[in-house]
């Protein structure tokens, strides 16, 4: 019962790395003579550098080897030249992966309980070397993919405790249609630590708008371009007020004109024009006012943002006289 438990406790953790990394070879009982004598001979060029040390290459022909049969020795071979190439994380992996071929192949082949239980003894000694990150994705996605120190996760086996080197470890988080969601763990060895990532916590594909951009304010030798629209400004602000006192004064004379005639009772239907007209010329001066106003106050501020700064205006103001409209201001 205890070999079962482990055995499946094993299966699963190799289920945590990713599909690509597992090209295996055909079953040794399924071998041609051909397949099996080019397997052999890969495996002995792999075992004679390891024995001189040079694992990496070693390991390079087990792998060869490995894709041509699918051997448990094979591959516990490979797994042991990572872990004295210092690949600790890759070699608990391969160790894993040892383990459940073996397992798997006990029934055609007894030779291979001694690669099952050397694998997970192996495995056994790395464990206490490595930390381990328990991760748990919330709302995830079809598309929804995670990577744990370059390493994809296959979606069975998230909730799995995935081997980690010692200190900082990048864990990655990719929905469709969401910025990734990064994360920075620390993990010592032995340590165990869970982690919650909510998968489309990440801002939405192009990221938020950019915030609005304020229009630069331009430096006071810019705005001396204002002064025209300054006098302009106060020209439109002169004729209103000037058609303002000439249409006031038509159209007070014509209602004196109409108090005369109609003696402060109705008038009659023939002044029914004179009436028309200076309602007419009232309107006209209503208006001239409102724009002899607004043409002076524009003149007024683009006077003073015309001003340059060595000469501040303390105070402006509009001066109205009958010979016409001006803007004048005092310095400080």
């Amino acid at each position: 019962m205890r070999r079962a438990t482990l055995f499946y406790a094993v299966a699963l953790a190799v289920a945590q790395m990713p599909q690509a990394a597992r090209a295996d070879g055909v079953l040794p009982s399924a071998a041609t003579p051909v397949q099996r004598e080019q397997a052999q001979s890969r495996f002995r060029r792999g075992k004679e550098l390891a024995n001189k040390q040079r694992y990496e290459e070693a390991a390079v022909e087990f792998r060869a080897s490995h894709e041509i049969v699918t051997s448990p020795n094979t591959r516990l071979e490979l797994a042991r030249c990572m872990r004295m190439a210092g690949r600790l994380v890759a070699a608990y992996a391969e160790f894993g992966r040892a383990a459940v071929e073996a397992k798997e192949l006990q029934s055609d082949d007894n030779r291979y309980q001694r690669a099952y239980e050397a694998a997970v003894a192996e495995r056994g000694e790395i464990e206490p070397q490595l930390g381990f990150v328990t991760l748990a994705i919330e709302n995830p996605s079809e598309g929804t993919r995670v990577t744990v120190a370059t390493e994809e996760i296959r979606r069975p086996a998230w909730t799995e405790p995935a081997p980690v080197a010692t200190g900082s470890t990048d864990i990655v988080v990719e929905t469709p249609a969401h910025q990734p969601v990064r994360r920075t763990v620390t993990v010592a060895a032995g340590e165990k630590i869970s982690l919650s990532i909510d998968a489309q916590s990440g801002e939405p594909e192009g990221g938020p708008p950019p915030p609005p951009v304020a229009a630069p304010v331009p430096e006071r030798s810019d705005l001396a371009s204002l002064r025209p629209w300054a006098y302009v400004g106060a020209g439109v602000g002169a004729a209103g007020l000037v058609s303002f006192g000439l249409f006031g004064a038509l159209a007070r004379s014509d209602y004196d004109d109409l108090q005369t005639a109609c003696a402060g009772g109705p008038c009659p239907a023939g002044k029914q024009d004179e009436i028309a007209s200076g309602r007419a010329k009232q309107t006209i001066a209503n208006v001239s006012l409102a724009f002899g106003i607004l043409g002076a106050a524009a003149g007024a501020t683009l006077f003073v943002l015309s001003m340059p700064k060595s000469a501040p205006v303390s105070s402006v103001g509009l001066l109205v006289s009958p010979a016409g409209v001006g803007v004048g201001g005092r310095l400080r």
